[in-house]
């Protein structure tokens, strides 16, 4: 009879362990489902706040600029320079960029991923360096990527995936934080709780769990039926949505002398 109780014991105790395992899986899917259920409603607000995705659909194309300055250990600006860059979605992009102070050098850049052709220029060079666009181990349409889903979330080729949520702070400020993945990148959007706007955005690149790239958004205005920041962490920054261009600065080598507004038509003269 001790045996028989003995195991009997054993068995329900086993049977119990079971048991509390299931009840917690079960908890566990139904905190997962119920997380992710809240990301896509977190995900359809913040693209509702952006202007809704039938605005953020007719974007193919987009201009950013902003002046970079350069500060040394002391907080001293060293070097003020304007960047300015031209996105054609989902394949073209030019670039100005005299961001960096020397010995780095100002640059004019050209992708074409039709033509997978990538050509810099730097200054002082005597012509451009020009090879193909796909090469390496990065994504050679990655900036192009970068700005859709860091400025506009969501366009008719970039896509993320809303996972789950979180609560955190920015500073005293509570904020949604919004786990989304989008190709091998994990993408946090900290969204202020009420504007449904990022406040944030960090972007993670493959299983890392420090992020690579960390932008902090501000004073968003109305930029053709889109709410886009015009500060971006303490300095300026604009943003023009499906401008006139001039299509040859993707047939033509790129040129210093042209300036940093060579994407722009150039005015035609009147008969």
């Amino acid at each position: 009879m001790k045996v028989t109780s003995h195991t009997s014991i054993k068995s329900i105790f086993r049977l119990l362990i079971i048991f509390l395992l299931l009840l917690s899986v079960n908890a566990n899917q139904a905190e997962v489902s119920e997380s992710a259920q809240q990301a896509k409603e977190l995900w359809e607000q913040a693209i509702a706040a952006k202007g809704g995705r039938e605005q953020l659909y007719k974007v193919n194309s987009l201009v950013i600029s902003y002046q970079e300055a350069v500060r040394n250990f002391l907080g001293i600006v060293v070097h003020r320079g304007e960047v300015q860059t031209f996105y054609l979605f989902p394949d073209r992009m030019w670039s100005w960029d005299d961001g960096l102070p020397p010995p780095f050098h100002l640059t004019v850049g050209v992708l074409d991923l039709t033509q997978n052709l990538r050509c810099t220029l730097y200054k002082g060079a005597q012509k451009p360096l020009c090879g193909p666009a796909k090469q390496g181990a990065s994504p050679a349409g990655e900036g192009l990527n970068q700005a859709q889903y860091l400025y506009l979330m969501e366009t008719r080729w970039v896509k993320p995936e809303p996972l789950n949520a979180t609560k955190e702070s920015i500073g005293l400020k509570k904020v949604d934080v919004l786990h989304t993945r989008f190709e091998d990148k994990r993408i946090d959007y900290f969204l202020d709780q009420k504007a449904h706007l990022p406040l944030r955005v960090a972007v993670f690149y493959g299983a890392s769990d420090r992020p690579t790239l960390t932008i902090d958004l501000s004073e968003y205005m109305t930029i053709n039926g889109i709410q886009m920041p015009s500060k971006q962490k303490k300095g300026r920054i604009n943003f023009q949505i499906n401008p006139s261009y001039d299509e040859s600065i993707f047939t033509r080598p790129p040129s210093i002398e042209a300036g940093p507004k060579a994407w722009q038509p150039s005015a035609k003269p009147t008969p």
